[in-house]
């Protein structure tokens, strides 16, 4: 009996190091916004934010953002992190945490039930990119880039990203990301196998 409540109190704490507190434990904290420009002309600034809204402030755990399959910071209500991008297309996932983890084991198969959104961003050198998640209230349409996007996040106009941004706060510092392509998860390559498999036995 003492080895199985070992187990689970270690699963526990290693799950739990996973995922970031949501905004129900405190408000979003960090520099309020200020805006900034690409160190020079062959790189993206892209900008995520997340407008605050009663719901958004009552979650235990902050949604996790993934960019090419990796784990690059969390946007709990009322936040925005600022990254500059190589001039390349990205891959750009919003994952919900549970009990601690993104189970990124089960992604891209039949039980990925973690995943919020995907899509492709094709950064383009020397442009400004914002990035809006929200659940609740859908952004307007954006005539400039029609159906860049996927559920809570979406691409929106700079007019609407510049003027909501600025109510938010710094999640994390700035980072730089390398155009390196996209890194396949191994299970991929499992799922498909299994699709395969049962393919030819006719199921």
């Amino acid at each position: 009996m003492g080895r199985r409540h070992l187990l689970i109190l270690l699963l526990c704490s290693v799950l739990g190091g996973c995922s970031t507190p949501g905004a129900f434990f405190g408000a979003t904290e960090g520099p309020e916004f200020q805006p900034s420009a690409p160190s020079d002309g062959e790189h993206a600034l892209v900008y995520l934010y997340r407008p605050q809204s009663e719901w958004a402030d009552q979650e235990l755990e902050a949604p996790g953002i993934f960019l090419n399959n990796e784990l690059i910071g969390s946007l709990p209500s009322n936040g925005h992190l600022a990254l500059e991008f190589d001039a390349a297309s990205y891959k750009l996932e919003m994952r919900r945490p549970l009990f601690g983890s993104y189970w990124t084991l089960l992604a891209d198969g039949p039980l990925d039930f973690t995943l919020i959104s995907s899509f492709a961003l094709e950064a383009s050198a020397g442009r400004t990119y914002y990035l809006r998640y929200d659940e609740l209230d859908p952004p307007p349409k954006n005539s400039e880039q029609q159906g860049a996007g996927n559920g809570p996040l979406q691409l929106v106009a700079e007019s609407l990203g510049s003027q909501e941004i600025a109510a938010t706060r710094q999640v994390q510092p700035s980072q730089r990301v390398a155009a390196n392509g996209e890194v396949v998860r191994p299970q991929v390559g499992f799922w498909r196998g299994v699709g395969r498999a049962l393919d030819k036995i006719g199921i």
